[in-house]
């Protein structure tokens, strides 16, 4: 028998909801965690991202992944990279997800200990919806893409062609769990 954790992931303010279910080792750090998120959820991992507790104004940052010496303050939290889920979820059961600060897709996480009799790194479990693309412009980027390749607005600057083979509601969780599971 195995210790891992099920993750319930889903991009907040999302309308109808997005979200992904997958399991990852109890022994893995929120950069694994974070990669999963990425590799789930269809993002292209180029942008700077952290876990918190929760959002606003008393959240508390558990996890970065900004590069130290990067162009911003030093982060005060560590690498994503040298913090271990457990030391987190053994004690909480949800935080926080920011990926991309620009677009400011932010994720709310819920966590459940589960043990499971076969061995494995990362499995998926479930989902519903595409995420939106990168670099979309956040919530009202992604909403003003599903309006366009919809035909409900004009698409006069040529965001179809820029959506490239993206479509709304493509989820495939067969497609995605033969990347994603190791």
């Amino acid at each position: 028998m195995a210790e891992y954790y099920e993750f319930e992931v889903s991009l907040r303010g999302a309308k109808p909801r997005l979200w992904r279910r997958f399991q990852l080792r109890k022994t893995a750090t929120f950069q694994d965690l974070h990669d999963a998120i990425q590799d789930a959820c269809g993002w292209e991992d180029c942008h700077l991202f952290s876990f918190a507790t929760s959002f606003g104004r008393n959240a508390e940052e558990i996890a970065t992944g900004i590069p130290p010496g990067a162009a911003f303050d030093e982060p005060e939290a560590p690498p994503a990279s040298k913090v271990k889920l457990k030391s987190y979820f053994e004690y909480e059961a949800k935080c926080g997800y920011v990926y991309d600060f620009g677009d400011g897709w932010q994720h709310d996480i819920k966590c459940t200990p589960i043990v499971a009799e076969s061995r494995f790194k990362r499995r998926l479990i479930d989902g519903k919806g595409t995420f939106p693309p990168e670099d979309c412009g956040g919530l009202w980027g992604f909403e003003r893409c599903v309006n366009v390749f919809k035909g409900k607005e004009e698409d006069e600057e040529g965001l179809k062609e820029w959506l490239g083979d993206w479509t709304p509601n493509n989820f495939s969780l067969a497609e995605v769990r033969e990347k994603f599971d190791q």
